[in-house]
């Protein structure tokens, strides 16, 4: 019984968590918010993620990956390996929460139980990009000259590169970068 309701706490904070990192920043988060939100004690918070930090890397992949479910919509309209790739790059850079989770991978930089976390979050999500990307190969019979596993991590490197550019006041923009020539996905 506590398992089941320890796990139902934690998920109630994860979501109360990235709903409110959706229009504030990860330093103005706080926890006392977060446990409102949740209807829980600010020391739960501590219980089940150790720090805000933590927490806040895990609110923020939990809303990129809601976000991903948007950009393979847009991906399975696409009807040429150009198409794809460019309609991949336009929605990625466009996603709200891929600013946020590049601000939150940049909470793990001094913190090596965080790198840990953020190592097994971003596995997770070249796993799942990979899966993605087989299926439309397969399904439209195109080919990938690097490889999926290395189109998957080099388009989400050159998405959260160039996001931080653009987020650490780079003159030009996401859009300067030409995003879509790192998946080498073709007809």
């Amino acid at each position: 019984m506590a398992t089941t309701r320890g796990t139902a706490t934690r998920a109630r904070i994860l979501s109360a968590a990235a709903d409110l990192l959706a229009d504030r920043s990860p330093r103005a988060l706080t926890v006392s918010e977060v446990a409102r939100a949740a209807g829980v004690y600010p020391n739960q918070i501590t219980h089940h993620f150790g720090s805000k930090d933590r927490l806040v890397i895990d609110a923020a992949f939990v809303r990129f990956l809601r976000d991903t479910t948007r950009l393979q919509a847009a991906g399975r309209r696409a009807t040429t390996a150009p198409a794809f790739r460019d309609v991949l790059a336009r929605t990625a850079l466009a996603m709200p929460s891929t600013g946020l989770l590049v601000t939150a991978l940049g909470l793990a930089q001094d913190d090596d139980a965080l790198r840990e976390r953020t190592g097994t979050l971003l596995a997770v999500l070249f796993r799942q990009s990979e899966r993605y990307l087989e299926r439309i190969v397969g399904d439209h019979g195109w080919t990938s000259a690097h490889g999926i596993p290395r189109d998957a991590r080099t388009f989400w490197s050159a998405v959260f590169g160039a996001t931080l550019f653009a987020t650490a006041g780079a003159v030009g923009g996401p859009s300067d970068v030409d995003v879509a020539a790192t998946v080498s996905i073709t007809d």
